[in-house]
């Protein structure tokens, strides 16, 4: 690490520079980073063996980073959250369900999406978290950015995109478009999500070859923590979401609305659902149902070997929302390619 920057939430803050609206690409701004300095972040964690990776990665060169986790993917591995923490990066959030186009969502929708997402993951972490909230498709909108400010949470977009979620991606492509994008910034906020493979195998080489261009890591830390809406705090279901099936990163397009007929399109995809479940019925649940759903996803016949398909893990985290002990927040994700 070069330096620690505490980076500021009051009011807003928008930092990066790749915004939607245009409204707000004209008071953002980058952190004040000097020549040939990086911070690194990644959404959509926590994730299993990739984000494991991705930590063990930064731990070989002593890098500290900023994760932005998705909130039903912090109550489904609240140990795999809490490693961010123990190993000294810093935590902030990315949505509770991760939904595409926030900026066409109702105001009071996206909202209350993120301030789920930031009671979630600090409710998973067992304290509070950092004041730094990134939209899913860095899809912001006047309104929500607005509100943000008035909590004095920061806007957190980017200025360098790995490209770690475009079809075709792998850990070569990232690793040369994440070299020749940074050489050209000169400096800023990369982007990538610690849910990817071509991620985490990429990293080790991105950093090294930064490393030897002279470039050096910079630690975004918070003087100040979020602090819940007590309007969301007073909601006894504000966790209590109906069943629904939405993209995390990829090409799918479904959503609680569209979720019978979804549009599919060719390319990689993560899909992930969470449902609330009784308890007698997890274990029929977790190992039945929903692999028997996710064999669908890849053409219907759930044959690891046809490529339609390549893996499928069902991921579940108690403890949390539970009512009376006789529900658990029940969470699968299917990562593979669509043809």
């Amino acid at each position: 690490m070069s330096r620690i920057i505490a980076a500021d939430s009051t009011h807003g803050a928008l930092y990066g520079t790749a915004l939607n609206a245009q409204s707000n690409r004209s008071y953002s701004r980058t952190l004040n980073l000097r020549d040939r300095e990086v911070v690194l972040t990644f959404d959509d964690g926590p994730l299993g063996t990739n984000t494991r990776t991705v930590l063990d990665t930064l731990d070989k060169h002593c890098v500290k980073a900023t994760f932005f986790s998705v909130g039903r993917m912090a109550l489904a591995d609240p140990k795999l959250l809490k490693e961010y923490d123990r190993r000294g990066h810093t935590i902030g959030t990315h949505t509770f369900s991760h939904p595409f186009a926030m900026d066409r969502m109702p105001p009071q929708d996206a909202i209350a999406e993120i301030e789920k997402g930031f009671a979630a993951v600090s409710h998973a972490l067992g304290k509070p978290i950092a004041p730094f909230f990134r939209f899913p498709g860095l899809r912001d909108s006047p309104e929500t950015v607005a509100y943000l400010a008035s909590r004095n949470i920061s806007t957190w977009s980017v200025d360098v995109i790995s490209g770690d979620t475009d079809p075709g991606a792998n850990a070569a492509k990232v690793t040369k478009d994440v070299l020749a994008r940074v050489r050209g910034a000169g400096k800023g906020i990369i982007l990538f999500h610690d849910i990817k493979k071509p991620t985490a195998e990429a990293l080790d080489g991105i950093i090294t070859a930064l490393k030897k261009d002279g470039y050096k890591f910079v630690h975004v830390v918070s003087n100040t923590n979020y602090k819940p809406n007590p309007e969301m705090v007073a909601k006894a279901d504000a966790f209590r979401t109906p069943p629904e099936m939405a993209t995390v990163t990829g090409r799918w397009t479904a959503s609680a609305a569209t979720v019978g007929r979804p549009e599919i399109k060719a390319g990689s995809v993560d899909v992930m659902r969470t449902e609330w479940i009784e308890l007698k019925i997890a274990n029929e649940q977790l190992t039945g149902n929903a692999r028997s759903e996710t064999a669908n996803v890849g053409g219907g016949n759930g044959q690891t070997a046809s490529g339609y398909v390549a893996t499928s893990t069902s991921r579940s985290g108690g403890g949390s929302g539970q009512t009376g002990g006789a529900y658990m927040a029940n969470s699968w994700l299917v990562t593979g390619q669509i043809q």
